[in-house]
C-alpha cells in the first residue's frame, strides 16, 4: 500500500512539472505557413537568381541593409524579421524602408544580446523574395 501511494505521489509530482513548463512553438501559426511553403520556396529561388542579394554590413550599434537595385526605391515592400532561437519575447518586425540609395540601417540597441536569424520577405513590381541571414548583437 505504501508503494502504491509514493508511485501515484511521484506521478502527481511529475504531472504538475509537466504542467508549468513553457513550451513556446517556434511559431503559433505553424500550421498556415506550412501550408504557404511552397510560395517560400518559389521567392527563394528567385532570389537565388538574382545577380546581386541584399549585403549585411553589422556593426556594434547597427546593420546596414543594402538591397539590390531592381526597380524604384518606393517599390519596395515587405518586413524584416529578427528572429531568436532563444525566445518569442526576443523578435522583432520592421517594414522595409528603403532610402534612395537602397539601403535600410536597423539600429540595434533595442535588441538584446544574442545571436538572430534576419529574416527578410521582401516583393518588387509584386515578384516575392526571400533572403535570411544570421547575426550576432553584441553591444
Amino acid at each position: 500500500m505504501l508503494a502504491m501511494i509514493v508511485m501515484i505521489g511521484g506521478f502527481i509530482f511529475l504531472v504538475s512539472i509537466a504542467v508549468k513548463q513553457d513550451y513556446d512553438l517556434v511559431d503559433k501559426d505553424y500550421y498556415q505557413k506550412s501550408i504557404k511553403y511552397q510560395e517560400h520556396i518559389e521567392k527563394m529561388q528567385k532570389t537565388d537568381a538574382l545577380a546581386e542579394k541584399i549585403k549585411f554590413e553589422l556593426s556594434e550599434e547597427s546593420l546596414r541593409l543594402t538591397f539590390p537595385n531592381l526597380a524604384t526605391f518606393q517599390e519596395y515592400s515587405g518586413e524584416i524579421h529578427f528572429y531568436s532561437p532563444v525566445e518569442e519575447k526576443r523578435d522583432l518586425t520592421l517594414k522595409i524602408k528603403l532610402d534612395k540609395d537602397f539601403i535600410q540601417i536597423i539600429d540595434l540597441k533595442s535588441l538584446e544580446q544574442g545571436r538572430y536569424q534576419v529574416k527578410i520577405d521582401w516583393n518588387v513590381n509584386e515578384i516575392g523574395y526571400y533572403q535570411e541571414e544570421e547575426i550576432t548583437v553584441e553591444h
